[in-house]
């Protein structure tokens, strides 16, 4: 029997998608910058988190004949993981360095992300306000599934977006591959800025309190002028 998929599981397996893209990305980087000492520490990461082999599939095919529900989670965990073990397994070794490579290729991948989100959706690019970024955003951030607690809006109006996280979505991922809260928050934080900045060039992201540097919640905010 075929799965019947609706709007909701592609839009999850676009976002699970885009995740894959910024793993990729910050592997690129991580290779350029550390080179044959990369593609031996990345053997070991593969180890434990084997690289995606769904590219290109459509989800059906993917998911085959198991949950829907469980089998997207699933796909969120193989990428969220994958993702925190290769941070945790470059940080180990080279520290902050590492953390700033990948933390620059996050950010480059979020600006373009938004970019081509905003052309998509025949936005012009510096037209688009906090709101509307914050939009895009959600449309294109994996963060949990829809039944999860995501980013909940605290204020918003014309100039700025502040949005929170009661809880980290993430941080379980983080905790089972062993790498620091801070350093793997900073790196999604940077797409979320260069995602920001890539709806719109005069967007500013302020991360004003964070669960990872242990603030009970964390409070971003998009803003203009």
């Amino acid at each position: 029997m075929s799965l019947v998929l609706g709007p909701i599981h592609h839009w999850m397996h676009k976002k699970i998608k885009i995740s894959e893209a910024r793993e990729k990305a910050i592997v690129e980087a991580l290779k350029r910058k550390y080179g044959k000492d990369a593609d031996v520490i990345l053997q070991e990461v593969y180890k434990k988190s084997p690289p995606s082999q769904h590219e290109g599939k459509p989800l059906e095919e993917i998911l085959e004949d198991k949950p829907i529900h469980a089998g997207i989670q699933g796909l969120i965990d193989e990428v969220e993981t994958r993702e925190a073990v290769t941070v945790a397994a470059f940080y180990k070794k080279y520290g902050d360095e590492a953390k700033e490579v990948a933390s620059k290729a996050a950010y480059e991948h979020g600006l373009k992300c938004a970019q081509q989100a905003a052309k998509e959706k025949n936005l012009g690019q510096d037209g688009v306000n906090p709101g509307r970024a914050f939009e895009l955003l959600l449309d294109n951030f994996c963060d949990g599934m829809p039944c999860d607690r995501g980013a909940q809006v605290l204020d918003e109006n014309n100039k700025q977006i502040i949005w929170d996280h009661t809880i980290c979505i993430h941080g379980r991922y983080w905790e089972v591959a062993q790498v620091p809260p801070k350093p793997m928050c900073d790196i999604i934080s940077s797409w979320v800025k260069g995602f920001g900045k890539g709806s719109n060039s005069s967007i500013e992201y302020e991360r004003k309190k964070c669960i990872a540097y242990g603030d009970d919640c964390c409070v971003s905010t998009y803003k203009v002028g």
